[in-house]
């Protein structure tokens, strides 16, 4: 059993832990700020919050964990890294799912004539003002903690986008209800006093629906082991492999590059007609100097050639 002592996996045990505190935080305030205000919108607010908190802990558990390796698990827990963000994703989609069917039923229950309760938008302005101030600051302390692991760790990225559509929701949730409050009860606008906060939280739903089907769709070619889309990590770990190659005059057929979580896995397809003399020792060494050459920035790449007719 292998069990690196990564500084990718101290980072984000920190980073995992603080996130978690702050997000559990957040989800009492706008639990707190819904009781008061009656408001749909911080309901959501403070739902969305609480996913994040609870992704946060399995988070934790799965840092502990993912790098080690067994019989069983050769190539690490990395999966389990694309599963967490496949399931946040689809918890994220369920509550916004969950929120545009309970607003639209009252939006309905207020054109059928029923009598609802006016907004209570006394609170929001504190609350708005606390929430997006912890929402951005905890995106940009995910994103200089991602920093630190050379940007590889799919958890952190993650959050610090989840942590950022929390941020703009809570701004854009404040903002609406705050000028809600100087509506008039007699003017064209009244409306507002009784359903504002579903539509503003319908008009959100919108806008957010996108990002966590983004994150599912991610996860789950990680998971089916689809190829890498190219970029900076595509176009670096390609590179090395073609350099370290031509040093011994071979020219990889393919190269397939896939992602799980922040492991990666190169695959070089190599002609064994082109191969020529080339002892196995001398793929064995390329193999090591190309995962040395690329360890600071992927310290979980597994290098591996493969011999077509």
């Amino acid at each position: 059993m292998i069990q690196p002592n990564n500084t990718l996996l101290t980072v984000e045990k920190k980073s995992l832990k603080v996130g978690a505190a702050a997000n559990l935080f957040m989800a009492l305030s706008g639990w707190a700020a819904f009781h008061l205000s009656g408001s749909e919108a911080l309901l959501l607010d403070g739902n969305f919050s609480f996913i994040l908190f609870l992704s946060s802990l399995a988070a934790i558990n799965i840092t502990a964990v993912k790098a080690t390796r067994t019989s069983t698990f050769p190539f690490g827990l990395f999966a389990a890294e694309s599963l967490y963000s496949m399931a946040k994703g689809l918890l994220i989609t369920g509550v916004i799912i969950t929120a545009i069917t309970s607003n639209l039923s009252k939006i309905g229950s207020y054109l059928a004539g029923d009598d609802l309760p006016q907004l209570n938008t006394g609170p929001i302005l504190l609350y708005s003002i606390a929430m997006v101030t912890i929402c951005f600051g905890l995106a940009f302390f995910y994103h200089r903690q991602a920093e630190k692991t050379g940007g590889i760790s799919a958890m952190l990225k993650t959050d610090k986008s989840a942590s950022l559509v929390d941020g703009v929701m809570s701004a854009g949730t404040g903002c609406i209800l705050i000028i809600i409050g100087y509506v008039s009860a007699d003017g064209p606008f009244s409306f507002l006093l009784y359903i504002g906060d579903a539509i503003m939280v319908l008009l959100l739903a919108c806008l957010m629906i996108k990002q966590p089907l983004g994150i599912v769709k991610q996860a789950f070619i990680e998971m089916a082991g689809g190829r890498l889309s190219q970029g900076d990590d595509y176009s670096r770990i390609e590179q090395t492999i073609e350099v370290h190659l031509r040093k011994y005059a071979i020219s990889a057929e393919d190269i397939f590059i896939s992602k799980t979580g922040s492991s990666f896995l190169a695959i070089a397809s190599l002609s064994a007609s082109k191969l020529g003399s080339t002892e196995t020792c001398t793929l064995v060494a390329l193999k090591h100097a190309i995962h040395d050459e690329l360890y600071n920035h992927y310290p979980f790449l597994d290098v591996e050639f493969t011999i077509t007719d």
